[in-house]
């Protein structure tokens, strides 16, 4: 975890302290952890009081997601393992159109980092394509089956 969201921990247990709460869980009433239906709740309630939709955990989960690609390019691999993830292919399976833009910010950060520098002269002589012989003449294409059999083959 971030520094900030470790410090919003750590005053947040004091608190908890301070009010006679002595929990192993960030979000408990007594001790143990709170359901998710309560989760679901309190979600509710702080989205009504914020004015926005109705917010869920997934939601949540994929706000979360969605910033770290968008914001911080991290990679898939790095996205999988802090979403717990079994494998990329699963990340991937959710969250591939956000990387879509990737390829334009990388092809203006590769603007001007190719040098091509030419020699000033050639070091041999170019005769032309070896491959082709000037002497033959072009092969003309295979006739159809079908007009084999109009000529009675």
């Amino acid at each position: 975890m971030d520094d900030d969201t470790l410090e919003i921990l750590r005053v947040w247990k004091e608190r908890q302290e301070q009010m006679g709460m002595k929990n192993s869980f960030v979000i408990s009433y007594d001790g143990t952890p709170v359901h998710k239906s309560n989760i679901s709740k309190i979600l509710e309630r702080y989205s009504r009081l914020a004015g926005v939709h109705k917010v869920r955990g997934k939601g949540l989960r994929h706000s979360h997601a969605s910033y770290l690609i968008n914001e911080f390019n991290v990679s898939v691999l790095i996205l999988s393992k802090r979403l717990g993830h079994s494998s990329p292919e699963i990340t991937l399976r959710y969250y591939a159109h956000m990387w879509s833009g990737i390829d334009e910010v990388i092809a203006h950060d590769m603007a001007g980092s190719i040098n091509i520098q030419t020699a000033p002269n050639a070091l041999f002589s170019f005769t032309g394509n070896q491959a082709i012989k000037k002497s033959s003449p072009p092969k003309t294409p295979p006739k159809k089956v079908s007009e084999l059999e109009n000529l009675g083959a």
